[in-house]
């Protein structure tokens, strides 16, 4: 009952920072409306850029256009719940550090990391998910495939590792502030890395550079492996690599987190 208790409280705290966050969002309307084609852009100009690739190419490593439609529309589904839910949050972390205003949130009644994730919940972002489940029903309709209970629960099943995977990434880089005061060269890097799984489906690779973006930097997994179950065979070979890097980047991250703020020097100190 107590663990009920608990997640009913926490649930309370994230639907009224929604609700403020939206208040405050809707009052700069154009500004919503402005992130949200931004963002829609986007993912239909890779769209594009896809499509233009199969005018002269049948697939993509054994992958087709349709494939390559869905995991496109997976990858702005992760993005898009990505940017609403926590990337604010996390990526203010660093000046936090810097400046001692994590103060504030330690003293509070409440997981600091939880508040600080999203306590700047973006609103307009939630919306850029329609195109994404649109990209994903019309490729699914096309490859001709079977919905089922398993299925669709089996893909969510991934979204949620694959975000908790992107959650983990974006925290550990950012928990390196408490030692480090300058990352913005990891910030580029992570960049990089993202805007690179978008454009390049992991199933391309092979050796070394498969071992690198699977295990040691597994940006190549956030959309890839849930494309790879929901159109494709996946085996549990797969299911274990889900599981075994998420919880691997998750216990990382947590555990870094823990030893900055034992090695964190308050403001007031």
């Amino acid at each position: 009952m107590k663990g009920i208790s608990i997640l009913r409280r926490y649930l309370g705290i994230f639907i009224r920072l929604f609700k403020f966050r939206l208040s405050n969002q809707m009052i700069y309307r154009a500004s919503f409306w402005t992130v949200f084609i931004v963002d829609v852009s986007m993912f239909l100009i890779q769209l594009a850029v896809f499509s233009t690739l199969f005018l002269n190419v049948d697939t993509i490593n054994g992958w087709n256009k349709y494939q390559m439609i869905f995991f496109v529309g997976t990858f702005n589904i992760i993005d898009s719940i990505n940017m609403s839910l926590f990337f604010f949050g996390i990526t203010s972390i660093p000046y936090k550090i810097r400046e001692g205003k994590l103060d504030i949130y330690l003293t509070r009644p409440v997981n600091t990391l939880f508040w600080l994730s999203l306590e700047n919940i973006d609103v307009s972002s939630t919306i850029v998910i329609i195109p994404g489940v649109i990209m994903v029903s019309y490729a699914t309709a096309k490859l001709g495939i079977t919905l089922t209970f398993g299925k669709v629960a089996g893909y969510l099943l991934l979204l949620i590792l694959m975000l908790l995977l992107f959650y983990s990434l974006m925290l550990i880089i950012r928990t390196l502030s408490f030692w480090f005061i300058k990352t913005d060269a990891l910030n580029d890097l992570e960049g990089e890395m993202i805007g690179f799984s978008f454009r390049v489906p992991g199933i391309v690779f092979t050796g070394v550079s498969k071992l690198v973006l699977y295990v040691l930097l597994p940006y190549a997994l956030l959309a890839t492996l849930p494309t790879q179950y929901f159109t494709t065979s996946f085996s549990l070979g797969h299911w274990a690599l889900a599981l075994g890097v998420t919880s691997a980047f998750v216990l990382i991250s947590q555990w870094l987190w823990r030893l900055g703020l034992k090695n964190y020097t308050s403001a007031s100190s």
